[in-house]
């Protein structure tokens, strides 16, 4: 009968020796888990940041495009006026 107790004591004891380390490693894994969440957050926080420069200087460059096509069509114009003026004054 002794025996049967020692054994029972015994095994209680490599129980909760295992459920002790279960335990460590789930606290591990969580403080694991916890680090990559908050990279993962950074990197999403960086990620929405660079997203919105890129808007930003999208909208700049497509006014600078919108300027230089305004400027060249202008441009246009004033050329054409001219070679029809020097067309008109040259048959006179």
């Amino acid at each position: 009968m002794d025996d049967l107790r020692n054994d029972k004591e015994e095994r209680e004891r490599q129980l909760q020796d295992e459920n002790a380390e279960l335990q460590g490693n789930i606290a591990k894994m969580r403080a694991e888990l916890e680090a990559i969440m908050k990279e993962m957050q950074d990197l999403m926080d960086t990620k929405l940041g660079l997203e919105l420069e890129i808007a930003a200087y999208r909208k700049l460059l497509e006014g600078e495009e919108n300027r230089c096509v305004g400027g060249l069509v202008m441009l246009t114009y004033t050329v054409i006026d001219f070679v029809e003026f020097t067309e008109v004054t040259e048959y006179k």
